[in-house]
């Protein structure tokens, strides 16, 4: 299995830390030695246990506004204060252009 590993100077030292696992941390004086470390602490891990898939199940919480969902599909003033304000609005976009 291949790993990802972020190898960075820090200071005189070099520090390779396993990006999917944020705890495998290995320093040393050398790119090389880091980088052993850090494979030696990896394969340490995965040897002693193993990987497993765990399914949790979640309830979404609900949207606070959800409850108002659908409110005004009935209302027969909907679509009049929808051309309302429409109309309001092309009303101020043309005054702010002859200023």
């Amino acid at each position: 299995m291949t790993y990802d590993v972020l190898l960075t100077k820090k200071g005189d030292k070099f520090v390779a830390r396993v990006c999917q696992w944020p705890a495998i941390v290995a320093e040393s004086d050398t790119e090389e030695d880091a980088l052993h470390k850090a494979k030696a602490s990896l394969q340490s891990l995965l040897a002693g246990g193993q990987i497993v898939q765990l399914e949790v199940d979640i309830k979404p919480e609900e949207h606070p506004w959800q409850q108002f969902d659908g409110m005004f599909a009935d209302d027969p003033d909907w679509e009049a204060l929808q051309t309302s304000m429409r109309e309001y609005r092309e009303e101020i976009d043309r005054d702010s252009r002859e200023d």
